[in-house]
Order: C-alpha cells, then sequence, then structure tokens
C-alpha cells in the first residue's frame, strides 16, 4: 500500500476523531440555532473541546492535500470511505451508541452504494471556470442552508420523537461534497501562491465553514453515527457526480463506467429512503405496586339500628309453667 493511500485513509481518521470532540462539545454547549450564526461562532470559541475537535480536522486536510495530487479520484474517494470503519469504532466503543438491525443493513448498502458511485471513475475536467464552479455553487449552498434554517425554526415540542439525523447529515453532505470538489480541483492545479487569490480555496472555506455548522448542530439532537455517516456518503458522491458534471463539454463521456454510476447512486437513493427517521421510542412499564388491601365498608351511623330496650314488666305477670 501506497504512502498517499495511507495518508488519505488516516486523513478521513481524523476527520471522524475530530467529530468525536465536536459530539462531546455539544453535550455541554448551550442550543444552537442556525438562524442565530453569532452565537454559534461565540459558542464554540469558547469550548476546548471543540477547539480540539477542529485541530484533529485541521491535520486531516493537511493530509489530504498531500495524498490528494498523487492519487487517482477512485481510489481517493476509495481511500476516505474506508475511514467509516473508524466512525462506526468511534461511535459504538467511545459514544456507547447502538444501531437496530434495519439502521446497520441500510447504512451498510449506503457505502456499497458509495464505492460504486467512487469506482464510475468519472473524467478529470481540464480547465474549470471560476464562474462553472460559481454557478454550481448557487444551489449547492443556497438550498441545505434553506431547509436547514426551516427545519431548524420548529419549536421542540413535548411530545416530539427523536430523529435520527438523515435530512441534517443530507444537508451537510451536499455542503462539504462541494466543498470538496472545490479542494480538489485546486489540489489537481497545485497549492501556490495564486491559489488563495482564485475561486476554489474561498468557495471551499465557505462551503466547509457551513457544512460543518450544520453538523454541530445537528450532533445537539442526533446521533454522532448516523449524522456523520449520512453525510459522509452523500459527500463522497456529490464529489464525483460533481467531477463528471464538470467534464461535460470535454469530448468523450464523462463517466468510464455510467453503469456503475447509476448503480450507486440508486443504491443510496433507496437506503435514504428506507433508513428509519426516528428513534425507536418504548413506552415505560409501570413498577408493580404493593398489593391492594380490601377494606370492608363500615356502616354509617344511620344505618346502625339502636338496640331496643325490653319490654317493662308486669308487676302480677307470673312465669309461663307448662
Amino acid at each position: 500500500m501506497s504512502v498517499p493511500i495511507v495518508l488519505a485513509f488516516l486523513s478521513g481518521c481524523l476527520y471522524y476523531l475530530g467529530f468525536v470532540f465536536f459530539k462531546d462539545a455539544a453535550d455541554v454547549l448551550p442550543p444552537l440555532r442556525g438562524t442565530r450564526p453569532g452565537h454559534f461562532a461565540a459558542a464554540v470559541a469558547r469550548n476546548g473541546r471543540w477547539l480540539a475537535g477542529a485541530a484533529l480536522m485541521g491535520g486531516g486536510v493537511v493530509m489530504q492535500v498531500v495524498a490528494a495530487p498523487q492519487l487517482e479520484l477512485p481510489i481517493l474517494v476509495t481511500a476516505l470511505l474506508a475511514g467509516l470503519a473508524a466512525l462506526v469504532a468511534l461511535s459504538l466503543a467511545v459514544r456507547r451508541e447502538r444501531a437496530g438491525g434495519a439502521e446497520a443493513a441500510w447504512l451498510t448498502a449506503m457505502a456499497a452504494g458509495g464505492l460504486l458511485v467512487s469506482w464510475s471513475d468519472p473524467a478529470t475536467p481540464a480547465d474549470v471556470s471560476g464562474a462553472a464552479l460559481t454557478l454550481l455553487a448557487l444551489p449547492s449552498l443556497a438550498l441545505p442552508v434553506l431547509l436547514f434554517t426551516l427545519g431548524d425554526t420548529r419549536p421542540d415540542g413535548r411530545h416530539a420523537r427523536p430523529l435520527t439525523g438523515i435530512a441534517y447529515g443530507i444537508g451537510a453532505g451536499v455542503l462539504v461534497g462541494f466543498a470538496e470538489l472545490a479542494f480538489n480541483l485546486q489540489a489537481r492545479e497545485g497549492f501556490d501562491a495564486d491559489a488563495f487569490t482564485g475561486p476554489f480555496i474561498p468557495l471551499f472555506v465557505v462551503g466547509v465553514t457551513i457544512g460543518l455548522a450544520q453538523l454541530q448542530m445537528a450532533l445537539q439532537r442526533c446521533r454522532l453515527l448516523t449524522v456523520v455517516f449520512v453525510a459522509t456518503i452523500v459527500a463522497k458522491a456529490y464529489l464525483v457526480a460533481g467531477f463528471g458534471l464538470l467534464s461535460l463539454p470535454l469530448p468523450g463521456p464523462a463517466f468510464a463506467t455510467p453503469a456503475l454510476l447509476a448503480a450507486g447512486l440508486v443504491l443510496i437513493a433507496v437506503a435514504l429512503l428506507l433508513i428509519p427517521r426516528h428513534e425507536p421510542t418504548t413506552r415505560p412499564v409501570p413498577a408493580p405496586g404493593p398489593a391492594r388491601t380490601v377494606r370492608r365498608r363500615s356502616p354509617r351511623p344511620h344505618d346502625a339500628r339502636p338496640a331496643q330496650p325490653p319490654a317493662p314488666r308486669h308487676p302480677n305477670a307470673t312465669p309461663y309453667t307448662r
């Protein structure tokens, strides 16, 4: 196994370890809302756990900067998806989360769909203009933010059912996928001094910042495993599809094996539709109380008949004898 593949795999592991710190921070942070970005920034900036998670993710980005230019996109995405094993292990061992049989099956199917999409081998765009990427950025950034903001304004009702985080993972996955698309396009051109003046790095920063903010807010409401797993699969599918979409003006097919792309997208879509939307809820069974004793009804005062005094005896009466 080559060094770039190992670095890509380790970068994914660092990302998921950072999310564990984000989940720990979510347990102590005040309620975060998408409609209050200033409150969000001030809250996380004062939390040491969140800053430690951000530092770990920064280390993962550095590793991916080194590995991405040396790997073809299918190999890079496969190595990043392999890091999902670390996410499952951290969720079960560190966070003590549990997944039901149906949810585990559909998450596995989703991962298989992500691998099929990554092996579709999209063409590498020769020269992507900033205008084309900005045009793609408009729906990629606006729709997830709008959906998340509308969903975040709903009050947390007393009888609201706890969510598993599917919708949150999809929205954040689109944002992170767009950020990774801009990042990998810049990685193939090189990170020189002119890289920070072009459109790729600013769009990467915007996409990953909003995506991580949505994931942090989702981690206050949902489990780590489901939210981050769904976001990862959606982000990698978006990255691969984005490469092919931006290559459409080039002559030749956008994907070497479009059948794998179609099969993978269908499998991911079916898994997203069938995976449970809510956490299973069980009604608590009341504990058996002490045995009830039957008390006899005491007679009421007006029901009790007073004893009749004996009739007075006549003085001349004689006892009856046979």
